[in-house]
C-alpha cells in the first residue's frame, strides 16, 4: 500500500473519529441541556422544545411521536408522521405489550405506519413512555442511523421524561397546597367567622349584663361590683328623698287590660327615668305604681333639693301633657324630704340597691299627705330650696307616726319678671313659627337645653344674675331654624338682638347671650364658663339614656332635609362625633362622660364599615 493510500485511510479514520467525537459532544450538550432544564425548573413546554429540537435538528431524525402518561396515555407530541400515521394506535394494545427496544415487523406495519423502531421508558417495572421513531426512506442507511442513535435516544427520554414526571409530580404537590392551604384559609375563615359571631354575641350578652346592672345601681357601684365583688354600704348626710304615685291606680287597673296597663306605666316611668336622669337624680324603684328616687346618692351634691324639686316639676308637667294625648288622664302625687340616710346593695340573685332610714319614711309620708297635681315637701327640704322657688304655706299636717309636721306646696320656681316674660314670648313665638319638620331642634330640644343649664350653672355655682342669662341664652340658642338651617346662629344673635331689648337686657348682656349662643355652633369653640355651660347643656343628651332616641331625632331631621342617610351612615356620623366631642365644664364630665362613652362602644361594637 502507497504512501497516498495511507494518508488516506488515515484521514477517513479521523474525519470518521471526529464525526463520533461531534456527535458525542452533541449529545452530551443535549444531555447537560435537559439537565439543566431539570435542575433550573424549566417548564414542561420547554423541555419539550429542546428535546424535539435536538432530535429532530441534530440527530436529523425525520419521525418522531412520544407516548407519556400523565394521567392518562397520550401523544405528547410528534413530528414526520402526518394526521394519520398514529390514527390506528392504542397504548394499551399495542404499546404496553412492549417491554425492550422493538423494530417494528411486518405484521404489526399496518397499525404502525411509518415507524420503523418503539423505545419503551421505564421506570422500575413501571412504564412511563413510548418513543416512536421513523425514516422517510426506508433503506438500510438510515435505519443503521436510527439504530447507531438508539441507546442515547433512550437515555435522552428517560431523562426527559423523568424532567416532565418530576415537574408534573411538582406541580401536583403544589396543587395539593394549594388546595390545603385553601382548604386550611375557607376553615380559618369559617372558624374566625364562628369566633367573630360568637364574640359579638358575648359582647353583646356582656353589653346586656352589664346594661342591666348599670339600671339596678348606679355606675360608680356597678364599677365598684365588678372590680370587688361587693358594694361598701354608705351613709350620706345630705339627699333628698323623692315618692310618687298615682290616684284611683287600684280601680284604674281594674278597668283596663293587663298589656294596656303595662304599657302606660312603662311610657310613664320610662319619661320619668330620663326626667331623673336630665337632672342628676338617682332612681331607686318603682313599686307597682310608686316611683322612689334620691338626688345626693351616690354622687354627694350641695344642690340636691333644688335638683330633685325640679325633676319633680317636670314629672307633673308631663303628665299634664300627657293628658291631653293619652286616653287615661293619670293624676300624681309627690313628696320629698330632705336628710341623711344609709345607701348599699341588698341581694345576692336579685340584688337591688336601696335606702334606709328615717329620711326614706318621711318622704313616702309627705307624699301621702299631698294631694294630686302638686308637689309636696317637708319644712327640711323647703329650708334648702326657699331661694329657689314660690312655695305656698300648709301648716301643720298629721303624720302617721310623726305626729303634726310643716308642709308646703311648690308653686313654680323664683325667676326675674323680665325672664318670665322674654320666655312666655320667645315660646309662643317659636311655637307658632319654627319649621314642623325640626323634629330634633324643635321646642322641645330648646326646653331640654334650658333646664340642663341651669341645672349645670347650680352646680358651677353661677351666680342668679348670669344663670338668667344662661336660661336666655339657651331659649334663643336654636331661634335662628326660624329664618334659616344652616348658620341658624347668626340668625339667632339677630333675632335676640332685636327682641332683647324690648324686655330690659343691657347691650352687654345681650353680647354675652350672643356669645353663648355662637359659641354652640360646631366646631365648638367656647371662651368663658357661661359659654362652656351652654355648650354643653346643648349636648348633654350624648351621655344620656336617651340618647339613641334623640339622636334618631336628628337623623329623621337631616332625611327631611334631603340627606338620605341610612343606617350605617348615620352610625359612621355618629361615631365620628362622639370620638371627637369633649364636654367643657366639670359638671359635666363628671355626670356624662361615661354615658357618652358607653354609647360610643356600642356603635362601634355594631358597625360595619364594609355595608
Amino acid at each position: 500500500m502507497g504512501k497516498q493510500e495511507i494518508k488516506g485511510l488515515v484521514e477517513k479514520k479521523m474525519e470518521h473519529l471526529k464525526a463520533k467525537v461531534h456527535t458525542k459532544e452533541l449529545q452530551l450538550e443535549a444531555l447537560l441541556d435537559i439537565t439543566k432544564s431539570l435542575h433550573n425548573n424549566f417548564s414542561i413546554e420547554e423541555v419539550i422544545s429542546k428535546f424535539k429540537y435536538f432530535v429532530k435538528e441534530q440527530l436529523m431524525i425525520e419521525q418522531l411521536a412520544l407516548f407519556n402518561k400523565s394521567g392518562e396515555w397520550q401523544c405528547l407530541f410528534q413530528y414526520g408522521f402526518g394526521e394519520e400515521g398514529l390514527k390506528d394506535i392504542v397504548v394499551e394494545r399495542d404499546l404496553l405489550p412492549l417491554k425492550e427496544i422493538t423494530s417494528v415487523n411486518s405484521d404489526q406495519e399496518k397499525t404502525f405506519r411509518s415507524v420503523d423502531i418503539i423505545i419503551p421508558v421505564y421506570q422500575g417495572d413501571t412504564p412511563l413512555a413510548y418513543l416512536l421513531l421513523g425514516d422517510v426512506n426506508d433503506d438500510d442507511l438510515n435505519i443503521s442511523k436510527l439504530i447507531k442513535h438508539l441507546n442515547f435516544l433512550q437515555l435522552l427520554t428517560n431523562l426527559t421524561i423523568t424532567a416532565i414526571e418530576n415537574q408534573r409530580l411538582a406541580e401536583e404537590v403544589l396543587k395539593q397546597e394549594q388546595e390545603q392551604r385553601a382548604y386550611m384559609e375557607r376553615q380559618n375563615e369559617i372558624l374566625e367567622g364562628i369566633v367573630q359571631v360568637r364574640t359579638k354575641e358575648l359582647r353583646a350578652e356582656k353589653e346586656e349584663s352589664e346594661r342591666l346592672l348599670y339600671n339596678i345601681i348606679p355606675s360608680e357601684l356597678a364599677d365598684e361590683l365588678k372590680h370587688t365583688g361587693s358594694i361598701t354600704p354608705l351613709r350620706f348626710k345630705e339627699t333628698t328623698v323623692m315618692f310618687t304615685d298615682f290616684k284611683g291606680f287600684t280601680l284604674t287597673s281594674a278597668r283596663i287590660s293587663a298589656e294596656k296597663l303595662i304599657f302606660e306605666l312603662n311610657q310613664i316611668f320610662q319619661a320619668f327615668d330620663f326626667i331623673t336622669e336630665k337632672h342628676n337624680v338617682e332612681k331607686i324603684k318603682t313599686i307597682g305604681d310608686s316611683y322612689m328616687a334620691v338626688c345626693g346618692i351616690p354622687k354627694v351634691s350641695a344642690n340636691h333639693a333644688v335638683q330633685c324639686v325640679r325633676a319633680a316639676l317636670d314629672m307633673m308637667l308631663f303628665l299634664e301633657k300627657r293628658r291631653k294625648k293619652s286616653g287615661i288622664a293619670w293624676e300624681m302625687r309627690a313628696g320629698l324630704h330632705s336628710g341623711p340616710l344609709v345607701a348599699g346593695v341588698v341581694g345576692t340573685k336579685k340584688f337591688t340597691y336601696d335606702v334606709w332610714g328615717d329620711t326614706v319614711n318621711t318622704a313616702s309620708r309627705m307624699e301621702s299627705g299631698g294631694i294630686c297635681g302638686k308637689v309636696n315637701i317637708s319644712a327640711s327640704t323647703y329650708r334648702k330650696i326657699k331661694d329657689h322657688f314660690h312655695c305656698e304655706f300648709r301648716g301643720k299636717v298629721v303624720v302617721k307616726g310623726k305626729g303634726a309636721m310643716k308642709m308646703y306646696f311648690i308653686l313654680n320656681e323664683k325667676e326675674s319678671e323680665r325672664y318670665t316674660l322674654t320666655k312666655a314670648f320667645l315660646l309662643k313665638k317659636l311655637m307658632k313659627e319654627l319649621p314642623k319638620n325640626l323634629f330634633y331642634h324643635g321646642l322641645h330640644h330648646t326646653l331640654d337645653v334650658c333646664d340642663v343649664a341651669a341645672g349645670i350653672a347650680l352646680r358651677e355655682g353661677v351666680s342668679k344674675e348670669n344663670t338668667e342669662l344662661v336660661k336666655i341664652a339657651a331659649l334663643f340658642h336654636d331661634s335662628g331654624f326660624i329664618e334659616q338651617y344652616s348658620d341658624n346662629e347668626s340668625a339667632g344673635c339677630r333675632i335676640a338682638r332685636d327682641i332683647l331689648p324690648g324686655f330690659d337686657y343691657s347691650a352687654k348682656e345681650i353680647r354675652m347671650i350672643c356669645g353663648m349662643i355662637m359659641a354652640t355652633q360646631v366646631p365648638q369653640s367656647p371662651k368663658n364658663l357661661l359659654e362652656k355651660i351652654m355648650v354643653d347643656a346643648d349636648l348633654d343628651y350624648l351621655g344620656r339614656g336617651d340618647y339613641f332616641l334623640i339622636g334618631n331625632t336628628l337623623k329623621e331631621e337631616l332625611n327631611a332635609r334631603g340627606k338620605q342617610l341610612n343606617e350605617q351612615q348615620w352610625v359612621k356620623k355618629q361615631i365620628e362625633f362622639l370620638s371627637k366631642h369633649t364636654y367643657f365644664t366639670k359638671t359635666s364630665r363628671e355626670l356624662r362622660s361615661h354615658g357618652k362613652q358607653k354609647h360610643l362602644d356600642k356603635l362601634i361594637s355594631g358597625y360595619s364599615p364594609g355595608q
